[in-house]
């Protein structure tokens, strides 16, 4: 009993040295320094293998019976060189202070194991996880019977074959059962890791691909501009006006350039009283020349009141939607954009008669990548307006039916004039 009591306990200090302690800081302790994670591992081994000798399983005339052999295998092979020594040294240096008869074979068995280790850990790096698995049990097995072998070539002490069996046995199934396991976490390390870094890719794809799609509207805005000057007679007076609306797209695609990473964490500071009425006005004026493109009238009722928010990213909001409406309708339709307000909230209804969405498509919208434009969209489009609308403490509703149109309804709360007026 005192035997198995001495084994159950050599096991729980590999478990929890060798396998708990490097999952509880790869999983709670993520924001530690790899070094200082690195030295609080070097120095779990070194408890696991001080720990496995201060409580032997057995012991024959000297000979000290634990699992010292397995933290100490791993931590060459895994650790490398320098680690191996430092783990050695400690077992040759702990085992002078226990004493007894084993501290030669103990030497000897260190010293052959940091000699093999050397030469082999270049493989032992490059082989699968099965093959490390069977190289560290190996590894482990021959420690502990060069340990036996030593002992009886110096002192002559006889060990029986059933001891010699149990040793290699529980040699064995120890190290199997850690090495096992450690592989297992250090595959899922890697495994997140590089979902990590697939993620980290993605997100800038993201971005690449948003700022790309928030480009291209003011761009939009100036060619349809620039198209209707080459193409109709007009005056004076209307060139400039259509060439200060086409310099002012080109200033707010520059500044999207500019600006866009802060839009993911937008400040109080940018915040600012927006006059809605003028807001689409604004976003109104810059979208005809694609409406008149695409012969759709647009009809509007909208209220003046006030909210809360940054003029630029809201008028990104409002051009997405009015663009997605407009190329819902390609050979012409009606644009309907009408206000409501309340006491507290604003709704903006923003309506088309286009082709519209199923309703497989309609829970699809603003998610990344996922357009019912085919190759021409991103989808980013929508993905950008439940953000603003978001960080103008609003809510947005979507309902669409296949060619009969597509209604979107905003509620966004009203604030105070610039005067202090209430709106």
């Amino acid at each position: 009993m005192d035997g198995i009591e001495s084994l159950l306990l050599n096991l729980l200090f590999l478990i929890v040295f060798l396998l708990f302690v490097p999952l509880f800081l790869e999983k709670s302790l993520k924001t530690l320094p790899i070094k200082l994670k690195k030295s609080i591992i070097i120095f779990s081994f070194c408890i696991a293998i001080v720990s496995s000798m201060s409580f032997p399983i057995t012991a024959v005339e000297g000979f000290i019976f634990d699992l010292r052999w397995i933290p100490l295998v791993i931590g060459i092979l895994y650790g490398g060189i320098p680690v191996g020594i430092l783990l050695a040294t400690i077992t040759i240096g702990y085992r002078f202070l226990i004493g007894g008869e084993g501290v030669i074979p103990n030497l000897i068995v260190c010293v052959f194991l940091v000699t093999l280790s050397i030469l082999l850990i270049k493989r032992f790096n490059s082989l699968i996880k099965k093959n490390r698995i069977k190289m560290v049990t190996s590894f482990s097995l021959t420690a502990g019977l060069l340990q036996l072998i030593v002992f009886y070539a110096i002192f002559r002490v006889p060990v029986s074959g059933l001891e010699i069996l149990t040793y290699s046995v529980l040699l064995v199934f120890s190290a199997f059962i850690v090495i096992y396991t450690l592989e297992i976490i250090r595959e899922e390390n890697m495994i997140n890791q590089k979902l990590f870094e697939a993620e980290k890719m993605k997100i800038v794809s993201h971005l690449a691909s948003s700022v790309s799609h928030e480009v291209r509207n003011p761009l939009t805005v100036v060619r349809g501009f620039l198209q209707m000057m080459e193409q109709t007679e007009m005056s004076r007076y209307e060139q400039k006006k259509f060439l200060k609306i086409s310099m002012d797209e080109i200033d707010r695609a520059n500044i999207i350039i500019g600006d866009y990473l802060s839009f993911a964490k937008p400040t109080e500071q940018n915040m600012e009283i927006l006059n809605l009425k003028k807001e689409f006005q604004r976003a109104i004026d810059m979208i005809k020349p694609m409406a008149n493109m695409n012969s759709v009238e647009i009809t509007t009722k909208i209220e003046s009141c006030y909210i809360k928010g940054q003029s630029q990213l809201f008028q990104q909001c409002l051009l997405n939607i009015l663009k997605n409406c407009i190329e819902a309708m390609p050979e012409s339709g009606e644009l309907s954009i009408e206000t409501k307000k309340d006491k507290k909230l604003v709704y903006i209804i923003i309506e088309d008669n286009g082709h519209g969405m199923s309703k497989e498509q309609l829970v699809r919208i603003g998610e990344p990548y996922f357009t019912t434009k085919g190759s021409g969209g991103t989808g980013l489009g929508m993905m950008t307006v439940k953000r603003i609308v978001d960080m103008l403490d609003g809510r947005i509703h979507i309902s669409s039916e296949l060619n009969k149109g597509t209604r979107f309804e905003i509620s966004i709360p009203v604030v105070e004039s610039e005067k202090g007026q209430s709106a």
